[in-house]
C-alpha cells in the first residue's frame, strides 16, 4: 500500500491519544480529548493536516491546540513508521530540532536563578575546557543574555548531527569546528550586542558553560532539574533505548526512511520529546503557573525570557530562548525546528493564551505545519475579536 493510502486510513480510524496523555493539563483535571472530535476546528486541522501530508511525503503528524492556556485537544495523523504501520500516538517520540533551544534555555536560566552565573557576566572567564578564540571584537561582551537572544555575535548557524551508531564528537571538538556539516568553529564574527544573528553555536557554548558550572553532563542535568520536576517523562536530550523504542522513523523529502540523527550539540538541536510533553511545556510557557512549575523557574523568570532583547533586525528578534515570528504578518513567539527527517513548529500567542504545536517525521514537514498554522491564526484572530 502506498503512502497516500496509509494517510487516508487515518480519516476513518481517527488516531487519537487522550488515553495516553501523561499528566493533568494546567488548571484542570485530565480530560478525554476524544470528546473534541466534534469541534469544527479539530476537524479542519485534521483535514488540512491529512491533505498537506499526502501531498508532501510526510508519513506522520502530531498536533496540539492550546486554548486559554490549557490543552484543548491533541490529534495524530498517519504513521510513526510506514513499514510496520505504527500510528502516531501521544507517546510517539519526535526529534524537535531547534525547538531544543527554547527548552534548553530553561536550564540555562535556572543556572542564573541558582547563582551560578549572572545574565550579563562575560562567559569566557567561566570556561576552562574550551575558550572563545582571540578576536578583534570584544570577547568580554559575550554574555548569557546575548547568547540566548542571538545577539552575541557568534558563528555557526546550525548543525547536521550524525547518524545513529556513529561516534559523537566531544563538545570541545564541535566548538573547534570538527563537525561534518560545515567545519566551522564557534568564534566572534561581529561585535556582541550590535546585531541579531542566529547562532546555534552560541547554544553549544552555553551547553559547555552549564557543564562547567554544574560538573554534570548537560542531558543529565536537564533530566534531573527540568524534565523530571515538570513531569516531562518522555523527553530527553539522549537517544536512550526507551526513547528509540518509542520513536517515529525519520523520512526524507521523497518519503524514504533515513537514520535518526544524534547530536553532540544537544542544547541547540538534540531534544527528543512527545506531543503531550511539548504541549504541557507550551501550557507552562503561556501561564507560568507556579503550581505546576514545581520551583523549576520563577514565573518572573519565564516572563523575562518572553520579552524581546535588543537589538533586533529584519532577520529576526528573540527573547531568551523564545523567538518572535511574523508569518502571515501575525506576531507569535516560540520556535520552529528542522533536522534531516524531521520538521516541527511551536507557536504561542500570549494575549489570548493560545498555542499550536505540530510535529512531523518528514523533511517536508514545513509544508504541513504551515497550512495548519494558517488555519490556527484565523482561529486566534477570532478569539482576539471576542476578547475585545
Amino acid at each position: 500500500m502506498g503512502i497516500n493510502k496509509f494517510l487516508l486510513v487515518t480519516v476513518y480510524i481517527k488516531v487519537l491519544f487522550s488515553c495516553s496523555a501523561p499528566r493533568q493539563s494546567v488548571g484542570r483535571q485530565k480530560e478525554d480529548y476524544a470528546q473534541k472530535t466534534s469541534d469544527p476546528f479539530y476537524q479542519e486541522i485534521q483535514k488540512t493536516g491529512l491533505e498537506a501530508s499526502q501531498k508532501n511525503n510526510v508519513p506522520g503528524v502530531a498536533v496540539a491546540f492550546i486554548e486559554n492556556g490549557k490543552i484543548a485537544w491533541i490529534q495524530g495523523l498517519g504513521y510513526a513508521d510506514l513499514e510496520s504501520k505504527t500510528p502516531v500516538t501521544a507517546k510517539t517520540i519526535f526529534n524537535i530540532g531547534s525547538i531544543s533551544k527554547v527548552v534548553s534555555a530553561w536550564g540555562f536560566m535556572q543556572l542564573v536563578e541558582k547563582g551560578y552565573i549572572r545574565l550579563d557576566d562575560p562567559v569566557n572567564p567561566s570556561l576552562t575546557r574550551w575558550k572563545l578564540p582571540s578576536s578583534s571584537y570584544d570577547i568580554s561582551k559575550v554574555t548569557l543574555r546575548r547568547i540566548l537572544s542571538h545577539t552575541a555575535g557568534l558563528s555557526v548557524h546550525g548543525y547536521g548531527g550524525s547518524e545513529q551508531g556513529t561516534p559523537l564528537l566531544t563538545l570541545e571538538e564541535s566548538l573547534d569546528g570538527k563537525t561534518k556539516r560545515n567545519r566551522e568553529s564557534v568564534r566572534l564574527i561581529s561585535e556582541p550586542g550590535t546585531k541579531w544573528e542566529y547562532s546555534g553555536g552560541g547554544y553549544t557554548l552555553a551547553q559547555l558553560l552549564l557543564e562547567e558550572k554544574t560538573k554534570e553532563k548537560f542531558a543529565d542535568y536537564m533530566t534531573k532539574n527540568i524534565f523530571n520536576p515538570l513531569g516531562l517523562n518522555h523527553t530527553n536530550y539522549q537517544w536512550t533505548d526507551e526513547m528509540k523504542a518509542a520513536s517515529a522513523s525519520a523520512y526524507d523529502t521523497l518519503g524514504k526512511p533515513i537514520k535518526n540523527r544524534i547530536f553532540t550539540e544537544q542544547a541547540a538541536a538534540g531534544l527528543q520529546t512527545t506531543i503531550s510533553d511539548l504541549a504541557h511545556f507550551a501550557e507552562l510557557s503561556l501561564t507560568a503557573d507556579p503550581k505546576f512549575l514545581n520551583q523549576v523557574l520563577k514565573p518572573e523568570t519565564i516572563q523575562l525570557m518572553e520579552q524581546p532583547v535588543l537589538p533586533s533586525s529584519d532577520e529576526g528578534e528573540s527573547g531568551l530562548g523564545y523567538r518572535f515570528m511574523n508569518y502571515e504578518g501575525f506576531r507569535t513567539m516560540g520556535h520552529t525546528g528542522e533536522n534531516a527527517g524531521w520538521s516541527v513548529a511551536l507557536f504561542l500567542h500570549s494575549s489570548t493564551k493560545s498555542g499550536l504545536i505540530v510535529l512531523c517525521n518528514g523533511s517536508n514537514g514545513d509544508r504541513v505545519w504551515y497550512p495548519v498554522y494558517q488555519a490556527w491564526i484565523k482561529k486566534v484572530k477570532t478569539i482576539q475579536g471576542n476578547i475585545k
